[in-house]
This record gives structure tokens, sequence and C-alpha cells, in this order.
């Protein structure tokens, strides 16, 4: 039994399936055959060991600072790229990002071309008696560019 009006009406001959997949095969082939030109730069890692000793005081001992030089921050990472620093009171066994507040006290930084400077400073804002003993900074570079 046909439906009522409805009515199918083909013109010439349908479209062989083998005759559409002889047209789309060499288009796919072109199309995922194009050469990747993206590359991936790695991130650069630095390790400076900090002693007792390295941290100068200011402010009457309210701060203290300790200088790492660091040629590998260019200006062009400084401008372009990032910076993550991360300290351990371990030896290296587990990181922390700063800025950050250990033991009362609060860790933060500051990066220049070819420098860092890290700070230290009491939260109550009074004098710091007992400075870190030794302390490890894992200093993460990570190069961008400008689109």
């Amino acid at each position: 039994m046909k439906p009522s009006g409805v009515s199918f009406v083909y013109i010439g001959n349908t479209p062989d399936m083998k005759y559409l997949l002889t047209l789309i095969m060499p288009l796919m082939l072109f199309v995922t055959a194009c050469e990747k030109t993206e590359y991936v730069v790695p991130n650069r890692t630095v390790i400076v060991d900090l002693e007792a000793r390295d941290w100068e005081p200011f402010d009457n001992g309210r701060t203290y600072e300790a200088s790492i030089d660091l040629p590998e921050y260019d200006s062009y990472t400084n401008q372009q790229g990032a910076i993550l620093i991360y300290i351990s009171f371990d030896g290296g066994r587990n990181y922390e990002q700063i800025p950050e507040v250990y033991e009362g006290i609060s860790y933060g930084y500051v990066v220049t071309a070819g420098s860092l400077l890290l700070e230290i400073k009491r939260l109550d804002g009074g004098v710091i008696t007992n400075l870190p003993a030794s302390m490890r900074i894992k200093i993460v570079l990570i190069d961008s560019s400008e689109y």
C-alpha cells in the first residue's frame, strides 16, 4: 500500500557508493598529509641551594633577602616567558610554590632579567630570629612567544 501524497522520483542513476569513496579518499589523504609546524620548547629548570649565611638583613632584621644570579632568565624571557619558584626544606624531596607562608614566615620573590631576589618577612612584622638553616630553590623557566 502506497502512502497518499508522497511520491519518489529518481532522475538518472543514483550515485554509486564506490564512486563516492573514490572521490572522498584522495581528499582525505590530501588533508591528513599536511606537515605540522608546531615546535614545543621544553621548560628549563635551575636548582640552587641556599644556606642561612646567604640571607642579608634589612629593615632592622624584619626583612631578609637572598640574591641569586640567574643568567638563564634573560630580558626576552622576562618579557615573553614566565617563572615559577619552589622551595624545599628537606633537600628536594618535597617542594612548595612561593609566595607562601611557612612557620609564620612569608616567602616571596622579585625577578628581573638576570637575577632573582628572595624575601622573607614575619607575618606579625616582628624581627626574624631564626633564619632557615638551608633550603633548596627550584626555578622553572617557561618559554613562550607572542602570537
